[in-house]
């Protein structure tokens, strides 16, 4: 438990550099137990908020290529994220091309039984289209997603009607897996995907 805390403390640290706290699902089935992170950060009202803050938007799909991304800051402050690497299909903005592979840091991942996430967040699959809200992180090999599930939006023809829930104490990964966030602004995450499908799709 000690270690499962220590890396969800550092995957806040390098995605938002704020204040939070720690909360897990308690769960006694045989499945991904999700261990879910709190943290302090901005709320957007509406996606132009997230726009102002994106150095890159673009429109990508996942290309199946994930890993354990670690930082070790000295004195056992590891950081840790999935780098998932994807195909952009449209820039939006920015100076990334249609075609290039990026790396993008996601904040949540899966180690042992234990899916970790912040705020909800869920990865990204094989099968989305995505448009993605980035910002550089100081690593020339990968891009970090604004405002966590803010910055994370899947336009493909089966997500439409969104997909989002509150987690609930007895969930698994496997009860969330289908849902595109899981998190406690359910109602502010509909608001802001309904607008990226207005501008984006």
């Amino acid at each position: 438990m000690k270690k499962l805390i220590a890396v969800s403390v550092a995957t806040i640290a390098l995605l938002i550099g704020g204040a939070f706290s720690y909360k897990e699902l308690n769960t006694t089935e045989k499945d991904y137990r999700v261990a879910m992170n709190q943290a302090d950060f901005i709320l957007f009202e509406n996606i132009e908020e997230v726009e102002k803050y994106s150095g890159y938007i673009v429109q990508a799909e996942f290309t199946g290529k994930r890993s354990l991304k670690e930082w070790n800051l000295g004195e056992g402050d590891v950081k840790t994220a999935s780098e998932s690497e994807v195909k952009i299909q449209k820039v939006h903005k920015g100076s990334l091309e249609e075609g290039d592979r990026i790396s993008v840091y996601e904040p949540a991942y899966f180690e042992g039984n234990v899916f970790d996430t912040v705020e909800g967040y869920n990865l990204m699959n094989e099968e989305g289209t995505y448009v993605l809200f980035l910002r550089d992180t100081g690593d020339k090999e990968g891009y970090a997603i604004i405002g966590m599930y803010q910055g994370k939006y899947d336009i493909s023809a089966g997500m439409q009607n969104t997909k989002a829930k509150k987690a609930q104490p007895t969930d698994t990964y496997r009860s969330l897996e289908e849902s595109e966030y899981f998190g406690e602004n359910v109602e502010q995450f509909n608001k802001l995907k309904k607008e990226v499908l207005e501008k984006y799709n």
